[in-house]
């Protein structure tokens, strides 16, 4: 039996990647989706792929109209509104005693305000509607740890765990969750580092798993947490990352760990 069966989930950053794996993937579960992005050959063309359960539209988070736009076209369109993935994020890396204001500001806002003015404006309409929601915010490992050279990077997903933790509890009487994923390096379109093999290889040796993360990896944790299998679960965040984030020691010199 699908998990989604008639759901209905807006996914922000949805047109590529870890989004777009989300959004397919919701999809053959039995739901429907609003895939917001400003990618719009990208966000069409998946759209199109998915089939009649998917709608793209321009959604630009940083802007409030915008997000409670994207919530009215899925109310609008499909007549609910179930859950919520916001997966935009914009780079900028660069050492922070060259970084700029307006680079820093770009991170941030897209990131990390971007986030909070989409859970704001799903977060209103079920509570308005004293309907139940679930809302999966995409931080990483490098929100755990200090991502050296990402500028505002680090700082911007080290928000999203907070922020989340406070809407999750702020929202538990309203039965409205609000939980965030951490995947470690993952293989998608922003981390164009990857398509040197040797630095893939790399990556995955230094990975307990031994293997760099897909995209579907990440979307697996990502469905758990929308879906009534975590009926319980709020105001927590979900590591995904192959066990790299705990293996500091296994890299320290002096000792064999194979």
């Amino acid at each position: 039996m699908a998990h989604f069966t008639d759901r209905v989930c807006i996914i922000t950053g949805g047109a590529s990647g870890i989004g777009a794996e989300t959004a397919r993937r919701f999809v053959a579960d039995g739901g429907r989706v609003i895939i917001g992005d400003i990618d719009d050959d990208q966000g069409e063309a998946l759209a199109a792929e998915i089939g009649d359960s998917a709608i793209y539209t321009h959604g630009d988070v940083c802007n409030p109209a915008a997000c409670a736009a994207m919530v009215a076209l899925a109310v609008s369109r499909f007549g609910r509104l179930d859950g919520l993935v916001n997966s935009a994020i914009r780079m900028g890396p660069t050492a922070l005693v060259d970084l700029s204001p307006d680079d820093w500001r770009k991170v941030v806002d897209v990131g990390l305000t971007g986030t909070f003015l989409m859970t704001q404006a799903a977060g209103r309409w079920w509570i308005e509607q004293s309907k139940p929601g679930a809302v999966v915010n995409l931080s990483s490992t490098g929100g755990l740890q200090p991502y050296n050279l990402a500028g505002a990077y680090s700082t911007t997903k080290a928000g999203v765990i907070m922020l989340s933790k406070q809407f999750g509890l702020e929202w538990a009487r309203n039965n409205i969750r609000v939980n965030t994923v951490c995947p470690g390096h993952t293989e998608t379109p922003l981390t164009a580092y990857m398509r040197d093999p040797a630095v893939k290889q790399a990556r995955a040796d230094v990975t307990p798993l031994g293997r760099v993360g897909q995209p579907e990896d990440i979307a697996d944790g990502i469905l758990y947490l929308l879906s009534d299998a975590a009926s319980y679960v709020t105001s927590s965040e979900l590591v995904i990352d192959g066990g790299m984030s705990t293996s500091l020691f296994n890299h320290m010199p002096g000792r064999k760990w194979d």
